[in-house]
């Protein structure tokens, strides 16, 4: 069984994930485990030896790993996206579908220079191809300056991160587009670049749910293992994708109750499927 995980923003102070063990009931029976970006804060302080850790653990338990990059881990690999079972399941963070990465975030504008910065030194014509975005986006977010300190607790560090998510108001609202319009965008960006896709796996937003667009391509979101909704685990068994809840029991995260089951049809043949919710 192949597994997606993603956003489990280990190291950050709001992340339910305080130990990687809690995470162990996820991995029992995987033999190929997918982390689709943000698995860890790389780039708020983490060690060269913390993230050796955080690689070896879920490589000790797993058969085989593959970690995608996020906006968070810009360089935990160079995998910046995965075509799997034919490239009928098309994994990739999210923040490719922005053209600033990250619409709602304090660092919107710098990160916008620094894309439009990496941009200006290709040619026009490689601008809105997958990888060049993926690429661009990654190099971008690699070195930006903090917005508050990711592991820092106690009531005045929350209540500066509320300050700095919550405010300006645009922020939030930024946020509530980004959940509207990621399974659209997500769907056409797989109809114009990843053909053969019928299902996209996303992270990123933290909005985690199951939509099936007009054209037939299935969006999932994973949702994020803190605030505010919750994570999903995606499950690929040949040619059969399940959408699962992630649940926590006594401070372990376990795989739960099905809530979207996709059968892939044939590769290469993209119409309206099924999909049982």
């Amino acid at each position: 069984m192949l597994r997606i995980l993603s956003d489990l923003h280990f190291h950050d102070a709001e992340s339910r994930v305080r130990q990687l063990e809690q995470l162990v009931p996820l991995l029992t029976g995987v033999d190929h485990l997918v982390l689709n970006g943000d698995t860890c804060e790389t780039e708020r302080g983490l060690t060269a030896a913390m993230l050796q850790h955080v690689t070896s653990f879920f490589q000790d338990r797993v058969p085989r790993v593959t970690f995608v990059t996020g906006n968070h881990d810009p360089a935990i690999s160079e995998t910046h996206e995965l075509l799997l079972a034919d490239g009928r399941v098309w994994v990739t963070h999210g923040d490719v579908l922005f053209a600033d990465a990250t619409p709602w975030s304090t660092l919107r504008d710098e990160l916008e220079r620094r894309i439009g910065l990496a941009l200006a030194t290709l040619p026009q014509s490689e601008w809105p191809s997958v990888e060049t975005r993926l690429r661009v986006n990654r190099a971008a977010c690699v070195g930006l300056p903090r917005e508050f300190d990711h592991e820092a607790t106690g009531l005045a560090s929350r209540l500066n991160r509320l300050r700095v998510t919550l405010f300006p108001p645009h922020k939030v609202l930024a946020m509530l587009r980004a959940w509207r319009d990621t399974p659209r965008l997500a769907a056409e960006l797989a109809a114009a670049q990843r053909t053969s896709a019928q299902v996209v796996v996303t992270g990123h937003i933290h909005n985690p749910g199951v939509w099936r667009r007009p054209c037939g391509r299935v969006v999932v979101n994973t949702g994020a293992f803190g605030p505010p909704r919750g994570a999903l685990a995606v499950d690929l068994v040949g040619d059969h994708l399940a959408v699962r809840r992630v649940t926590e029991r006594a401070g372990r995260f376990h795989p739960g109750k099905v809530i979207a089951e996709i059968p892939l049809v044939a590769a290469g043949r993209v119409q309206l499927g099924s999909l049982h919710a």
